[in-house]
This record gives C-alpha cells, structure tokens and sequence, in this order.
C-alpha cells in the first residue's frame, strides 16, 4: 500500500466512524418520536376506579379522621366546642390550605423579579464536512477553494444572566397584586372562622337544651303509649262510649306526634354538632348544659351609624373588595407598561470544543432594546378595559358594601326579635308548667282524665322545650351579630394552643363582650385623626 492510499485510508476512518455515530443517532431520535406518537395517539385510554380503590380510600380516610380528631372523655362546654371546631374543623382546614396556597404563590411571585439564570449544553454531529468557498460578486469566479472550519462532532455549552427592565416592572407589580390576594385569602379566612364560631353555637345550644329535657320526652312518651295501651283495651272490651275512646286515642297519637318530633329535633342537633367538631355523626356528644340558662347580654346602646362602620373596617369581603380595587389598579399599570420598550442586559460565559477555534471559551456580554410597536395601536382598547374594570370593581365594592351594612341591620333586628321571642315563650312555660300541676293534682282526685293530664303535661313539655329553643336561637341571634360586626376572638397563633388553652382564650373574650363591652372603635376618629395629621404637616410645610 502506498503512502497516498493509507492516507486516504486514514481519512476513510474518522468519516465512516461519523457516519456511523450520525445514523445510531439518527435512528435514536427516529424511535423515539414514534414511542411518543404511539403513546400520544392509542395507549392512554379512561380507566375508572375500581371498588377495591374507593374502599381503599374509604378506610383510610377513617383512619385519618381517627388520628386528626382525639376522642371526647367529658362533657363539652361551648368555649371547648368552639375551640375543637376551630382545631379540627375540616372545612376550616381547607381555608387553611388555601391561604398557605396564596402565600407560596406569593413567594413565587417575588421570585418572577430575579435575574434569568440559564444553562445550556448540546451534542452536535453531520454525516459530511460544513464545508463552503467564495465567489466574486463582480466576476462570479470562485475566489477560495472549499474550507471548513467547524468539527463535524462538537459540544458547546453556555451560562448566561440576563435581566429585562420591563419584565421586572411587570413581575414587581404581579408580585404586588400577589401579595393583595394573599391578603384576600387571609381576611376570608377569618370571616369563616367567625362564621365557624356562630354555627357552632348554635348547634350547641340546640343541641344541650335538647340533650337535656331527653329523659322527660322519654318519660312521656312512655306513659303516653301506655295510656295508648289502655285505650286499646277499653275499646275492645267496649267499656266506654266508642266516639270517646276514638277522640282520647287522637289526642294522644297528636302528643306522641310531637314527642317524636322533638326526638328528632334532639338527634338533628346532636348531628349538626358532631360535623363542625369532626367527630362521628352516629356518636352521641356530651355537653355541660347549665342547670341554669346563662342570661343574655343586652343590645348594645351604641348608634348603629357606628356599628355599620365598625363592621365596614372589619368586614373581610368589604375589605376584600377595597384590595380588588389595588389588584385591578396594579393591573392597568401593567397593562400599560407593556406599551414601552423593553431593554435587557445579558453576560454569558460560552465554550465550544470546535477544534478550529482559536479561543474555546469566551465571556459575553450585551444589551438589547425590544418594542412591540403595533401593540400601541390598542392602546385606545387598553385604555377601556381597564375603565371597564374600574367600574366593575366599584360596583363590586358598593354591594359589598350594602350587604355588610344590611348584615349589620339584620343581625341587630333578629337579636331584638329573639330577646322579645324569649320572654314570650317563658312566659308560656310558667303557664303551662303551672297548668301541668294542677292536672298532676286533679288526676290523682279523679277530677279529669288521665288523657286530659298528659296532654297537660304534653303541653307544659312542649313549653319547656319552645323556651329552650328560643333560648338557642337568641343565642344563634347573638352570634349571628357578633359575626355581622367582624368581631373575631380567635388568636392568631391558635394553632400551637391545646384545646383546653384556646377555649379559655375565647371564654375570656366572650365574657367581656357579654358584659358590654364590645371592642367598638368608630372608623370616623381614625378619619378624624387622619385629618388631624394632615392638617398638621401642611402647616408644617406652609411654614
């Protein structure tokens, strides 16, 4: 072999190897777009749970309810109720979540405001040289004889930082808007964790009230199908008048009637509790009902010209609305900053093994001006969508605000008509208990009927429980006011208290505002104060 054949030979080499590495590649990437194809066209298909998934999933959601929610070993007070809502609540939970969502989001957000930080690297490879010549633009004769100077196979890799001055704008005002929403979450949840508060009492009255007259509803309803019993046998051996028998048999099935509903009344309460502690529905609750109803706090003496602008200030959707207002502000800044041209600095560190290069590695650095210009052709339309969100999110503040100032009204009304409900029905329970001894005495002197008694004492019950349940809802009434003002007496770390610390925490705070002493600060003195200051710094500046 001469010299010139193995140098061609030499040559052969290195191209059959490129050839060869180019195909293996090739066919690579062949195979793997027809992998994606398939997969994307024919082998992803619905597939439905099947029941052994979903019991899965049942029971071990009953374990968690077991782990998340410790057992009740005594009597709950309304203070201890309150604070197992608010500990083991799940919808509460999920308001928590989501205001953990808003504030990541947030954190995100301020991340958009950082420098792009980018790293590249890729592989190339050609199955021929990138080879090219030259020709005279004048003659059209060929000036250079074909050349290369780029490697078939080569790798390049870069580190670059780069910073635009209009995304930063841009991602500094979503932070913003990020934050407002952040807020938004924050304040609802602490609208629900009042509204949270109110039901809870609610169910708590409703339920000790009823949990407590069970044993006599049980009683009369015993006695009554007892007197049913006898009823039956006086009929069947026909030793009363058929027509009398008949009309004492009704009025007693009318007493067990209602003796049942009121059983009913004492479970639907009793249900009602066990969802907004998390506990089992079919668990019966103790509670601590009071021998004694405590009283009632007064209406308070305050103008309600005040109460409204207190809850305005308090009001988490008001509030909520006032930060709406911010957020679409923020966002026609946006939208207008998107209008000016964007200038970026760049600094990039590259390499390159292309071995015809005389420097492998470099720095490189640069600035760069962009402008969308036929985007200021819509400027006009810009500017009516964000007059048309200003108007919209005023609108939305004004009805926000009418239904805090209706809540407020409501709320006062519905205590009043509670406190005037509840001398009413105790009024009926001293008659009707006083009616429901004179029979117990005219019973036992054979003076009337032992049918006629027990639905005296039917009535004398029903009084009994007509009162408690007004007691219940002027207590519900009385949360429902304390709601509607915005007051909300739970810490804001009441997460790291027990159960026992937390219900002392609001026990402490409830008893204060039942003594009448509300928490009221009219917005019109910081208004006023406001005014004051200003005032104050513009003499300041005159002088």
């Amino acid at each position: 072999m001469t010299g010139n054949e193995k140098t061609e030979t030499a040559r052969a080499l290195p191209e059959s190897r490129g050839r060869g590495r180019l195909k293996t590649l090739a066919t690579m990437v062949a195979i793997s777009a027809a992998g994606i194809a398939l997969s994307a066209c024919g082998t992803v298909q619905p597939e439905p749970l099947d029941r052994q998934d979903i019991a899965t999933a049942i029971q071990s959601d009953e374990v968690l309810f077991e782990q998340m929610t410790p057992a009740i070993t005594e009597p709950l007070n309304l203070n201890q109720a309150m604070a197992r809502a608010l500990k083991y609540n799940l919808d509460n939970r999920v308001k928590l979540m989501e205001q953990a969502l808003a504030e990541q989001s947030f954190n995100l957000a301020k991340m958009d405001m950082l420098p792009v930080l980018a790293a590249n690297a890729g592989f190339t490879s050609r199955n021929n040289e990138d080879a090219s010549s030259s020709e005279n633009v004048r003659t059209g004769v060929q000036s250079l004889a074909q050349s290369t100077s780029v490697d078939k196979d080569r790798t390049d890799a870069d580190l670059r930082l780069s910073w635009n001055v209009l995304d930063f704008g841009v991602s500094y005002l979503k932070a913003k808007q990020e934050a407002d929403r952040f807020l938004i979450v924050k304040n609802a949840r602490r609208d629900i964790m009042a509204k949270l508060l109110q039901q809870t009492r609610s169910a708590y009255w409703k339920a000790a009230v009823t949990q407590k007259l069970k044993p006599r509803i049980d009683a009369l309803l015993i006695d009554t199908e007892k007197a049913l019993a006898q009823l039956d046998q006086i009929q069947r051996e026909r030793l009363r008048a058929p027509l009398d028998v008949l009309q004492e048999q009704r009025q007693l099935l009318s007493i067990m009637r209602n003796l049942k509903s009121l059983q009913r009344s004492v479970e639907t309460s009793q249900i009602e509790l066990a969802s907004l502690i998390n506990q089992a529905p079919n668990v019966e609750i103790p509670l601590q009902a009071p021998s004694q109803l405590p009283e009632l706090p007064p209406l308070p003496s305050n103008d309600l010209d005040v109460l409204e602008r207190v809850a305005l200030a308090n009001s988490g959707e008001y509030v909520g609305q006032l930060y709406n207002a911010r957020i679409a502000q923020r966002e026609a800044r946006k939208s207008m900053v998107r209008l000016l041209p964007g200038l970026e600095f760049s600094y990039s560190a590259n390499y390159d093994s292309n071995s015809y290069l005389y420097n492998d590695t470099w720095a490189q650095a640069g600035v760069r001006v962009s402008w969308n210009i036929f985007r200021l052709f819509a400027i006009d339309e810009i500017k009516a969508q964000n007059e048309a969100r200003d108007q919209m999110v005023e609108a939305r503040r004004l009805a926000s605000n009418m239904a805090t100032l209706a809540r407020v009204n409501l709320g006062w009304q519905q205590y009043h008509n509670s406190l005037d409900s509840l001398a009413i029905a105790q009024r009926f329970q001293a008659l009707d208990e006083q009616i429901a001894d004179f029979s117990k005495q005219a019973r036992a002197s054979r003076a009337i009927s032992g049918t006629q008694s027990l639905l005296n004492q039917a009535k004398a019950l029903n009084s009994v429980l007509s009162n408690s349940l007004a007691y219940a809802d002027a207590q519900d009434a009385y949360g429902g006011f304390l709601f509607s003002l915005g007051f909300n007496p739970v810490p804001e770390d009441y997460q790291r208290y027990d159960v026992d610390t937390l219900a002392s925490n609001l026990d402490a705070s409830f008893r204060q505002w039942s003594g009448g002493s509300l928490p009221l600060q009219d917005p019109a003195l910081w208004l006023e104060a406001q005014s004051e200051t200003t005032q104050a710094q513009d003499g300041q500046a005159s002088l």
